[in-house]
């Protein structure tokens, strides 16, 4: 061991950074004992005996005699560092529990995507015992209606404090749930997420929804609403199929689906609500438009969602609806959230058939020049293509003139349940394009039975017109674009 000089061993213990955690007023101390015990060690440590060709057992006990002693001068040397911190009265900054030290980053192709560099960046839990960092997070307007780029941001927060924070605390704002999206978001996100978050505030509402939906588990939230008063809250449960790439069936494609169990279920909560607040249910025509939409929208997760598993995505559906005061009584709002995890919209709809490539390639080349302020400007155009009638990545059905006609389906659905309704807003996030679309487009795009659908965000309804920047910055079409 080199022999070093009191500044020389001060320089290296400085270096190292070990004491900066401590509060500023003890630091002084505790680097003090270090060094002491750094020349402690230096002055006491025993050199292991050089090897010869003599009596090699001899050698080898006097070695382990060595060895001994060096462990018991490096216990010592300890002990002067330990009896700094207790004349200073240094207790645990946070008490660790010891399976969240074994605690691993897993995988996840969400966390990953909103935070490019977290495989290098992400801390093991034992070293952050040295910081000390904690995290007090607080969510408001968690909606992807009407705050989508707050939402993907509070949501990237989270990403970052579970990256290298030994704790974290969520206070949810929200008195009500504004729209259940974000929180199937969330759930998704703490299957991969480490256990450091210990807590937070939340409302009663917005803990009966989740409670309802059976959404407390997923988010490994402890909550106990309370359900006085009369029912305001009629649930759909969580739905969700198996992670992608994890069936062991030999049968596989051929065993009963999920998506078709959570077809018949919807149908049921749907009767359910419209009985409830209208005195109806759906007729025979709108539950099988409701088993349609439904087989689309999972179809699409399970076919188009994850590449390196083909048709074996997974994804989560759930909604509810809710009994909320209004200025002239009592109203019901209804809520549904459709997930799927995996290549956004304008990726996957480039393994179209060529004719539809090129039509989307000219598109995207005459109105990308009108969209300069957007660094996303190329998937915004390419996702709204994606959506209109006989756009499909299918080849095999563009070959037969059928597919890409599945968000029509959604659209005229969705406007008939809602109604005359003002407010029925529905909402199409996918990458770093939000979507959102109100009655305002009611009378411009519903189809006839033999028009083609379509939806160019502009008033006139017209493919050779780009997105109406009005509508860029309206209710009609918001873009996300922290994430360039």
């Amino acid at each position: 061991m080199p022999k070093w000089t009191l500044e020389e061993a001060r320089t290296v213990i400085e270096s190292t950074g070990n004491h900066r955690w401590y509060p500023e007023h003890l630091r002084e101390k505790i680097a003090s004992a270090r060094i002491a015990a750094f020349l402690y060690r230096q002055r006491n440590k025993r050199k292991l005996s050089a090897r010869s060709v003599g009596n090699k057992k001899a050698e080898r006990a006097t070695n382990k005699a060595l060895i001994a002693a060096n462990r018991r001068i490096a216990q010592l040397a300890r002990r002067i560092i330990l009896r700094a911190k207790r004349g200073a009265g240094l207790k645990p900054v946070h008490d660790c529990h010891p399976t969240l030290l074994l605690a691993r980053r897993k995988d996840s192709i969400f966390l990953d995507g909103i935070l490019p560099q977290r495989r290098t960046k992400w801390v093991p839990l034992a070293a952050r015992l040295k910081t000390q960092r904690t995290a007090k997070l607080m969510v408001e307007d968690f909606s992807f209606l009407r705050n989508p780029a707050g939402t993907m941001q509070k949501l990237r927060a989270i990403a970052e404090a579970e990256q290298d924070c030994l704790s974290a605390q969520i206070d949810f704002v929200d008195t009500t749930c504004a729209d259940i999206g974000p929180w199937l978001v969330l759930a998704m996100m703490r299957s991969h997420l480490a256990p450091i978050f210990t807590g937070g505030a939340i409302s009663n509402q917005m803990s009966k929804v989740l409670d309802a939906l059976r959404l407390k588990d997923q988010l490994r939230f402890s909550v106990t609403p309370s359900w006085e008063g009369e029912r305001d809250i009629w649930a759909f449960p969580l739905h969700m199929r198996r992670a992608a790439g994890t069936s062991t069936s030999p049968t596989v494609q051929i065993d009963p689906q999920a998506k078709e169990k959570a077809g018949d279920a919807l149908c049921a909560a749907i009767n359910t609500w419209l009985s409830e607040c209208a005195d109806q249910e759906l007729t025979t025509h709108g539950r099988r438009l409701v088993k349609k939409i439904t087989g689309e929208c999972l179809d699409n997760a399970e076919q188009h969602s994850r590449r390196e598993f083909e048709n074996d995505g997974d994804w989560m559906l759930t909604g509810f609806m809710e009994k909320v005061r209004g200025a002239d009584g009592h109203r019901f709002r209804c809520q549904l959230a459709f997930l799927s995890v995996g290549s956004s919209i304008s990726e996957t709809v480039q393994d179209c058939a060529p004719e539809t490539l090129d039509a989307m390639n000219k598109y995207v080349a005459a109105h990308k020049p009108t969209m300069p302020n957007h660094r996303s400007a190329d998937g915004h155009l390419r996702t709204i293509f994606a959506l209109q009638d006989m756009v499909t990545r299918d080849r095999h059905a563009y070959a037969e003139g059928r597919g890409g006609t599945g968000f029509r389906d959604i659209i005229c659905f969705f406007w008939d349940l809602a109604g005359g309704e003002g407010d029925a807003t529905l909402s199409v996030v996918s990458g770093r394009t939000c979507l959102t679309i109100d009655n305002t487009f009611r009378d411009l795009v519903f189809p006839l039975p033999s028009e083609t659908f379509n939806i160019w965000f502009n008033d006139t309804n017209d493919h050779t017109r780009p997105p109406d920047h009005a509508m860029v910055q309206g209710k009609r079409l918001k873009v996300i674009e922290q994430f360039a």
